[in-house]
């Protein structure tokens, strides 16, 4: 890219939907639900646009086989799954920057995460250049070193409340990943927010730290 020239990617929001937000959409989808938080994700993702901003997905192999294995085991036909998984692929690679799942992703998992597997999310994250995670496990990838504040009160189905809340991670070359509750994603597309790490500091870095809601 010569010199002076912008960065075409910070016109664009490369999101990581964790696994869990991609589950819960295909399953509104087949209890024949409409807009759910998770189905209007899904639905950034696919026309590539975010309240106006261009939107890129980014999954690894992974996480795409995961998603698969997923939907057959909580009784998705295959060829649903398949069909599910293979829609992925195809977002992927229509999005602003082209990305190809089976090209671009891997590496060594996360160490700061105990578990493996999201361990291997996290480094997907950094590996895409993402800007956003959004995923319904937030404690799963809260560090130590970290960022965390607390964003809002969300209400369970059974009437209790939880907590929700924002990280912001920072790699030693600079590069940040926001990690963020899929509620909180939908409410600040719509409202217009500007998701950047400057906004979430300015925000809500006078709130109470919340790593493990």
């Amino acid at each position: 890219m010569p010199v002076g020239e912008p960065d075409p990617r910070a016109k664009t929001l490369t999101v990581v939907a964790d696994v869990n937000v991609l589950v819960s959409a295909q399953n509104a989808n087949r209890a024949g639900r409409r807009a759910t938080i998770s189905q209007r994700i899904v639905g950034y993702l696919t026309t590539g646009s975010a309240n106006g901003t261009p939107t890129q997905l980014a999954l690894s192999f992974r996480m795409i086989d995961t998603y698969r294995e997923v939907l057959i085991r909580i009784g998705h036909a295959a060829a649903v799954a398949d069909s599910a998984a293979q829609a992925l692929v195809e977002i992927m690679r229509y999005g602003p920057h082209r990305l190809d799942p089976y090209v671009v992703f891997g590496g060594t998992p996360d160490p700061a995460l105990r578990d493996t597997e999201d361990g291997g999310v996290l480094a997907t994250a950094f590996a895409a250049r993402a800007d956003i995670l959004v995923t319904d496990n937030l404690s799963d990838f809260a560090t130590d070193d970290c960022e965390s504040w607390t964003t809002s009160v969300a209400q369970r189905s059974d009437g209790s409340k939880r907590n929700l809340s924002c990280q912001i991670h920072t790699r030693p070359d600079g590069r940040t990943l926001m990690v963020v509750h899929p509620a909180d994603f939908v409410h600040w597309v719509e409202r217009g927010f500007e998701i950047s790490p400057k906004s979430l500091r300015a925000k809500f870095s006078g709130n109470q730290p919340n790593p493990n809601s």
